[in-house]
């Protein structure tokens, strides 16, 4: 809780960027020692206001956050945590917090796809994203949206109809519905899916927040599909965001005469890939695809009605053996923490303690998985199995 309570500190605190965030961590070790420093004039990177409000050590702000946090069953993720998205972590100004509601994914083992368009969006617009959004839910592909009007609503809706996983990605605290005719939908996907935001609860919608958290939609996505967008759109900052960081790039086309039309087609004409049917964007991740488990076990169905049936989950995370062959040529301890690492992220005192084996000898083997490719090193210690 100490630790959580001192990112909610650094992070809430008026006047300090994410940009001056990434440069104290770049002279201290941890957030703690972050917390515990009284003098910041010799910390570069970082701007003269930050270095005044870094002198304001009062935690009350963060504890009465903590307090909503625990009273509306949400969960708080920090940047040195294990359940952290390792994606986030390599893009500009990452969110050094995140709120969540819902599930906490195993967010290295889903094939993310970020789904964006117009708030205004048309009859068209509506029937390409369901089409296309059922097609990748069925193959256990994961929706991420910000839940807005339009667009947004119908890539979130259609994975749920289709027993999938959707994330959610809100311009407000998590416990917020906006726009409020959503509320039912953000309830929906917390039963099957997560909802996050960088904002501490009681966040109101503000118009700055939703660019900003367009970086987040992707940087959680291996790719970002824009179905319908005229030029002058929100959704082109989030494809911006993923054309920068290298992210896949897809767009529908549409009419030339339509003015929702100019925005897809604009990146058509650069450097997105034409999208009309969900096997378009399957087709360019054919390994991924292959190892998501599509198996819907039994008993296990929604609660929710929707659309007057219950579609049962779909686990769509991928899925990995020992006895793949990358992994055959590991000794048996090296395949020992392979295992572990399989079930979820782990802390080298868990690795230790679950398998047993001496640190001194623990140390080299992950190492040597380093090393090799099999496995990632996070912050804190953490250490996670590369996909």
């Amino acid at each position: 809780m100490e630790n959580e309570l001192y990112w909610i500190w650094l992070t809430t605190l008026k006047g300090v960027t994410g940009f001056d965030i990434t440069a104290l961590l770049e002279n201290f070790d941890s957030v703690e020692d972050i917390y515990k420093q009284e003098n910041f004039d010799e910390v570069a990177g970082i701007k003269p206001s930050a270095r005044s409000r870094l002198k304001d050590k009062s935690l009350k702000n963060a504890e009465k956050i903590y307090e909503r946090i625990k009273s509306i069953g949400a969960k708080v993720i920090t940047y040195d945590s294990k359940d952290y998205p390792d994606v986030l972590r390599y893009i500009e100004n990452p969110p050094y917090v995140l709120y969540l509601r819902g599930e906490v994914p195993k967010w290295d083992r889903l094939l993310i796809i970020g789904v964006v368009g117009t708030r205004e969006s048309t009859e068209y617009g509506v029937s390409v994203t369901k089409k296309i959004c059922a097609g990748l839910a069925a193959n256990g592909v994961t929706i991420v949206s910000g839940m807005a009007r339009g667009i947004d609503s119908v890539a979130a809706r259609s994975a749920l109809d289709k027993g999938a996983k959707t994330i959610a990605v809100l311009g407000c605290g998590v416990d917020m519905a906006y726009p409020p005719e959503n509320r039912q939908l953000m309830c929906d996907i917390m039963e099957n899916g997560t909802v996050i935001s960088e904002y501490p609860p009681g966040s109101r919608p503000l118009k700055t927040h939703f660019p900003e958290r367009n970086r987040i939609i992707s940087g959680l996505s291996r790719g970002v599909l824009v179905t319908e967008a005229p030029k002058r759109s929100g959704s082109l900052i989030t494809a911006n965001f993923a054309i920068e960081s290298g992210k896949d790039l897809f767009a529908v086309p549409w009419d030339i005469f339509k003015a929702n039309s100019s925005g897809a087609n604009a990146l058509l004409s650069s450097c997105a890939k034409a999208v009309t049917s969900a096997q378009d964007i399957l087709d360019e991740y054919a390994y991924e695809v292959k190892h998501l488990n599509l198996e819907k076990p039994k008993n296990k169905i929604l609660n929710k009605v929707f659309g007057g049936s219950k579609p049962e989950r779909i686990n769509n995370e991928i899925t990995l053996s020992i006895e793949d062959k990358r992994f055959q040529s590991l000794s048996e301890d090296e395949k020992t923490v392979v295992l572990l690492l399989m079930e979820e992220n782990m802390h080298i005192d868990d690795i230790k303690r679950r398998s047993g084996i001496e640190i001194s000898k623990l140390t080299p083997i992950l190492s040597i998985l380093e090393f090799g490719g099999f496995i990632s090193k996070l912050p804190g210690n953490n250490y996670k199995l590369n996909i």
